[in-house]
């Protein structure tokens, strides 16, 4: 079923926002490349959000009208502006990567469901980064915690501002203790590793933290997180995501290594 996506705001004349959910009819490709027709002939560029929920396909005849209509805007992929599609199933977000790839002029921004308000924000123009910071930090509290979400993929800009706290809250005389929640982890950026800021980043570690609460990530961040920590001189361990209440109780006890 399509639909028009609720809770957008009132949208500007080229954006249009559209939710999928579940299967999609021939009427609700053939509405969809209307709305789609309609914005070309203002001229302009014009921007797409598509919000993808359970998709589970299309019968032939809206395959066909798909494809009709899609040889057809071969002529206006330069129209095209901002593409933000959110998706919560794997297969959907990488199908739309490799149709992005494909399309000269056209270019996809993918996103997962807990990504969707950025991912909106962005397709509306109101943030000029199409990617959410991927390390934030969420709190830092009178007990020299430390709180930082990690949802992405790092990047040198996100290093840049983490470094920054460190090494600002350090410079104040505390033992710091830091909480790291892994929500999802997409690597890092190639640069980091020529960037000055992630090796100050790692001495502030050193310097500064006493310990160090890993919750949630993938099982191979549990086997490193083991096999570092009799390597440095802060404590380093490793929490389920459902353990975050034991990792702060954890980190305000007395430090072991000093």
């Amino acid at each position: 079923m399509l639909s028009e996506t609720p809770g957008t705001g009132d949208l500007p004349a080229d954006v249009i926002a559209l939710t999928i959910e579940g299967g999609l009819e021939k009427e609700d490709v053939d509405r969809a490349m209307g709305l789609l027709d309609a914005a070309f002939a203002r001229g302009g560029k014009v921007h797409l959000f598509v919000e993808v929920r359970n998709f589970t396909g299309m019968p032939a005849d809206a395959w066909l009208s798909d494809l009709r209509h899609g040889l057809r805007y071969l002529t206006k992929l330069h129209q095209f502006g901002r593409v933000a599609i959110v998706s919560d199933q794997s297969w959907v977000r990488a199908a739309s990567r490799i149709e992005s790839a494909l399309l000269p002029f056209v270019t996809y921004h993918v996103y997962r469901p807990g990504q969707r308000d950025h991912a909106l924000a962005w397709a509306r123009g109101d943030v000029s980064d199409p990617q959410p910071p991927a390390l934030q930090v969420t709190g830092a509290d009178g007990q020299g915690i430390i709180t930082i979400e990690l949802n992405g993929r790092i990047t040198p800009q996100a290093v840049d501002a983490l470094a920054d706290t460190i090494v600002r809250l350090g410079g104040e005389g505390r033992s710091l203790r830091l909480l790291a929640k892994v929500h999802h982890y997409e690597g890092f950026d190639p640069a980091l590793l020529l960037n000055p800021k992630y090796v100050e980043l790692k001495l502030s570690l050193l310097r500064h933290v006493a310990r160090y609460a890993l919750v949630g990530g993938p099982d191979w961040m549990a086997r490193v997180a083991a096999l570092a920590d009799p390597l440095l001189t802060m404590d380093l361990r490793y929490f389920p995501a459902d353990e975050e209440a034991a990792a702060r109780i954890w980190l305000m006890e007395m430090n072991g290594k000093g």
